[in-house]
């Protein structure tokens, strides 16, 4: 089945990606809160919408992207917004860019208008509100992963943190556009389907391989449902630090091969996702997990 999906997926490679030209309203930024963790305020790249707002300058802001076929009512968004909000006083924008990724070609052709896009949303705050960019998060599931490097290139600043979880592989490979290490100070990558549709090959500072990376225990040989469980991880990973509870702390390993065999043996001294910015970790992690929730294994 391994063998066949990486088939699929290098005979797909060769299909061009066709985008068209988005326009502004075709990324819409939604606010929540504290004040509004169910219900979003949907705001628009202006200053009027932005100052009529509950966005607050004060707060640290989680820039959420989502991947095709989503919205700001998929299970992404769903997820990540109550565990922040229960960790942390913060604002999230939920980047809706659902009208520019309702098929897989056409979001990664799309990925870097999108990147455009939540860069002027996002020097807009900075330079009309004075917000500072070291306050920024932006965290990307799917074809997210990879606009979240593309948005934080154009950002006025240098973004402290994008954490990517399981970027594509399929039109990647070779694309200009995709995750770099060095697109924020510090880029964390989480691998739940590596090598089938998950990208294989380290992207980030650090990057984790859970279970191994290619398949999630509870899933099979579903490698969208190990792809989901990205963000699941992700989640509980943020609600961990609210909770006290046990943590997705990850062992060294020497390559990915390693990684992928579950044959690490190096220092237990990362952690996957969680609340806090991160500066010295790197290299490629391991974690195991629990097959049912908590997940983490501490």
């Amino acid at each position: 089945m391994y063998g066949v999906v990486r088939l699929v997926l290098v005979l797909c490679a060769a299909l061009a990606a066709h985008g068209y030209p988005m326009q502004t309203t075709d990324a819409v930024f939604h606010l929540f809160t504290q004040s509004n963790p169910t219900v979003s305020e949907p705001l628009l790249p202006s200053i009027v919408s932005i100052s009529m707002s509950s966005f607050s300058n004060s707060r640290k802001t989680i820039i959420a992207i989502h991947s095709n076929g989503e919205g700001v009512t998929g299970n992404f968004i769903a997820h990540l917004v109550p565990a922040h909000l229960r960790a942390e006083d913060v604002n999230i924008l939920a980047v809706d860019w659902s009208r520019g990724s309702f098929g897989y070609s056409v979001g990664v052709a799309n990925v870097p208008q999108l990147g455009d896009l939540i860069a002027n949303f996002v020097n807009i705050l900075i330079n009309s509100f004075g917000y500072n960019v070291n306050l920024i998060r932006i965290v990307g599931f799917g074809l997210g992963g990879h606009a979240a490097g593309a948005a934080a290139r154009k950002i006025n600043g240098v973004v402290p943190h994008i954490v990517a979880l399981d970027p594509p592989l399929l039109g990647w490979t070779h694309n200009p556009h995709k995750l770099k290490s060095d697109d924020a100070a510090f880029v964390e990558v989480l691998h739940t389907s590596a090598g089938a549709y998950g990208y294989g090959e380290p992207l980030g500072k650090i990057d984790f391989y859970a279970n191994g990376g290619a398949q999630q225990p509870m899933c099979g040989a579903d490698y969208s449902c190990s792809h989901m469980y990205s963000y699941v991880y992700y989640a509980e990973s943020i609600t961990a630090d609210a909770s006290g509870a046990s943590k997705f702390i990850g062992t060294a390993c020497g390559s990915r091969q390693d990684a992928e065999q579950l044959t690490c043996s190096g220092n237990r001294d990362a952690t996957f996702g969680g609340t806090a910015n991160k500066s010295t970790e790197s290299g490629i992690y391991i974690f195991l997990t629990n097959i049912r929730p908590p997940f983490a294994r501490g």
